[in-house]
């Protein structure tokens, strides 16, 4: 199931060192129900970095392949005791998929799941084909929706249009304002940072002129292999998004900023693994055919290539995550680089995203390219707790 490009140089490991997932109670699917797309982001990971695999892929999902997989997950609940699935609608664009066969995608996945586990639909989209229909097709099943949304339009057409080079801007503030008026929550708002922008005036747009109060900014997918930036310009990105939200009312959550503080707090794991892999959550991607592996941002990085997605339809989600190459980038993932042992952020930061830590000479164990730019990030951060009185030492406890 992997080739012999995937040598012990490319992870974090210690002779296969088996990740034990006894203590799972969580688990997270990335179900691409579409890959194909109705634009043509030149930073997405899935379609325009040269991993070209969706080409030989259904362009969606079919029934019978959701039916097996919800099969599939009936079983791994019972067998690990699950307490929780997670099921993210991705793409591609996942609206391109018949509202139709949507719907009876839904209906499946609730009718066989919400007996026996606490189950979560979510559906990220970048809002053009949103219409009232589907607002009745999200509410129906409790599908919590994401849209992206790189700021106003000069920013959004900077790397999001479509395949003609057109704007997508106005269609996808139409989508969100849609879900603003006719949904119980509203929408969660994913902004890929440029830093060639200015942040303040991106988050003024999502605040005052779009009334976004729910988005999280998401470091470009590069790698040790291809970043030729500059980490700090992100950093002071990051920096000037905290800087207008504790100015802001205290309904604003930005995700990247409330995971932070809330491992400066000790709550969680890293702050880059989210519902991703630690020993309660785990992670695994369903591609239209059926296949299922790690989590498909990596497919921006050299460890993926080789790598061989399990077909549903003969293997169990169990088997998945013991296959070798899965467990390894598990482990990498959970583990810290060896430059960073003695970084004080260490047990908060995790040394980074995985796709942002890879390199083809260390695989994993680096720390992310961002890596001085998260540093000051979190340093402006802590400078501002310990300002408004919050104690050094309370905040030093949870770091090495």
């Amino acid at each position: 199931m992997y080739e012999n490009a995937h040598t012990s140089k490319t992870i974090i490991s210690s002779d296969r060192v088996k990740v034990d997932f006894r203590n799972l109670h969580t688990l997270a699917i990335t179900l691409k129900i579409s890959e194909r797309c109705n634009l043509d982001c030149d930073y997405c990971y899935f379609f325009n970095a040269g991993d070209d695999s969706y080409e030989t892929h259904s362009a969606l999902i079919s029934q019978d392949t959701i039916n097996v997989l919800v099969a599939r997950l009936k079983e791994f609940a019972a067998e690990y005791q699950l307490r929780r699935i997670v099921i993210h609608l991705h793409g591609g664009e996942p609206l391109l998929m018949p509202k139709d066969r949507f719907n009876d995608i839904c209906q499946e996945i609730r009718s066989n799941l919400d007996p026996i586990v606490n189950l979560a639909l979510t559906v990220q989209t970048n809002g053009m084909l949103i219409d009232l229909e589907w607002i009745e097709i999200f509410k129906r099943y409790g599908i919590q929706v994401g849209v992206s949304l790189d700021g106003a339009k000069k920013h959004n057409d900077a790397h999001r249009r479509d395949h003609q080079g057109r704007s997508s801007y106005e269609a996808t503030a139409r989508g969100i304002k849609l879900c603003q008026e006719n949904l119980p929550q509203s929408p969660m708002i994913l902004s890929v940072v440029d830093d060639k922008f200015d942040a303040k005036e991106i988050y003024t747009h999502f605040r005052e002129d779009l009334g976004v109060d729910h988005f999280d900014f998401l470091l470009p997918d590069m790698n040790h292999d291809n970043f030729d930036g500059n980490a700090e310009a992100y950093g002071d990105f990051l920096i000037d998004i905290f800087d207008q939200m504790v100015n802001d009312d205290e309904s604003v959550n930005v995700r990247i900023i409330d995971h932070f503080l809330a491992r400066i707090y000790g709550y969680g794991n890293f702050l880059f693994s989210s519902e991703r892999y630690t020993p309660e959550n785990l992670l695994v991607t369903v591609s239209s055919e059926g296949g299922m592996g790690p989590e498909d941002t990596i497919r921006s990085t050299k460890f993926w290539s080789g790598y061989e997605y399990r077909d549903v339809k003969e293997t169990n989600i169990g088997e998945v995550i013991q296959d070798p190459i899965f467990q390894d980038f598990v482990f990498g993932k959970n583990t810290p680089a060896t430059a960073c042992s003695s970084c004080c952020w260490r047990d908060v930061c995790g040394s980074g995203q995985p796709e942002h830590r890879y390199g083809s000479v260390n695989g994993f164990d680096n720390p992310s390219v961002y890596c001085e730019g998260l540093d000051k990030f979190y340093t402006h951060v802590v400078r501002h707790l310990a300002l408004q009185g919050e104690s050094l030492t309370t905040l030093s406890a949870e770091l090495v």
